[in-house]
């Protein structure tokens, strides 16, 4: 496993709940999170490099740190799976240093699972339990490379769907990279006065606006002319409020409209 964190760190828990495989070993550039990885039973030890006979690879670091990965394991024996949230420009950067084409061997993948917490102290068996996971092959994935993969997620809790690279990246851009986004752009303009008159409304907005500095501005790079695309659509959405409450009272119904079609697109699921 490369990177013991959050995510790296629940499907290993995972993992040895259900007995996928003889054990675990993490390579972890940092040394602390390495030591509280063994600590908490996350990885049976912290290795230099990973072993000739791993029969499975889980890449499990920040985004851009996926593609050097497996450009340097292109030649491994085992199934490399990722759990990054970007795709396209991953695997293109392979193919660039791949020869045109990726590992048949290599499964490229992203768990809808996570949290604002980071490291092997936020580790959860249970944190795929339900979720997706999006598996992005190319045409040249072995098929059975990815039947395992597949199998893999299923047995830690995980459903699995499949889509191409592109379009995982315009749909991630929505509902996943714009909203913290959002976030941590709305969160500059809040001061210490503002946090003393805060309700559940201020908590659920801004509670991914704590996530890891580290791992999202790599994803907004890697993914900027998607999330580009989403953040003109936003801008177009929010001159169109912004009009109409300009507008006053001549366009409280439909301001009124607009704020329950927004209902309406979002669902019942409280827990959405």
């Amino acid at each position: 496993m490369i990177g013991t964190g959050l995510i790296g760190g629940s499907f290993a828990l995972a993992a040895r709940r259900q007995g996928l495989f003889d054990g675990v070993v993490g390579i972890e550039p940092d040394g602390e999170r390495g030591r509280r990885a063994v600590a908490l039973g996350v990885v049976d030890e912290v290795v230099a490099a990973v072993p000739d006979d791993a029969g499975a690879i889980l890449l499990a670091g920040p985004s851009q740190t996926i593609a050097p990965w497996v450009i340097r394991l292109a030649g491994h024996a085992a199934t490399v799976f990722d759990a990054g949230s970007v795709k396209a420009a991953v695997l293109d950067e392979v193919r660039a240093s791949c020869g045109g084409t990726l590992p048949p061997r290599f499964v490229p993948c992203h768990p809808l699972a996570g949290s604002e917490q980071s490291g092997p102290d936020a580790a959860d068996a249970g944190l795929f339990r339900e979720a997706e996971v999006i598996l992005t092959p190319v045409p040249e994935t072995d098929p059975a490379a990815l039947l395992r993969v597949s199998d893999w997620w299923r047995a830690v809790g995980a459903r699995t769907s499949t889509m191409t690279a592109d379009q995982h990246d315009a749909a991630l851009a929505v509902t996943s990279h714009l909203p913290h986004l959002l976030a941590f752009a709305y969160l500059q303009q809040v001061n210490g006065e503002h946090l003393q008159h805060t309700a559940g409304g201020f908590r659920d907005f801004t509670r991914i606006g704590a996530a890891d500095a580290d791992m999202w501005a790599p994803i907004f790079r890697l993914n900027r002319k998607r999330l580009l695309a989403a953040l003109d659509d936003l801008e177009q959405s929010l001159a169109t409020v912004r009009a109409l409450i300009e507008n006053g009272d001549g366009d409280a119904a439909a301001l009124a409209a607009f704020i329950r079609q927004a209902a309406a697109r979002r669902g019942g699921d409280d827990d959405a």
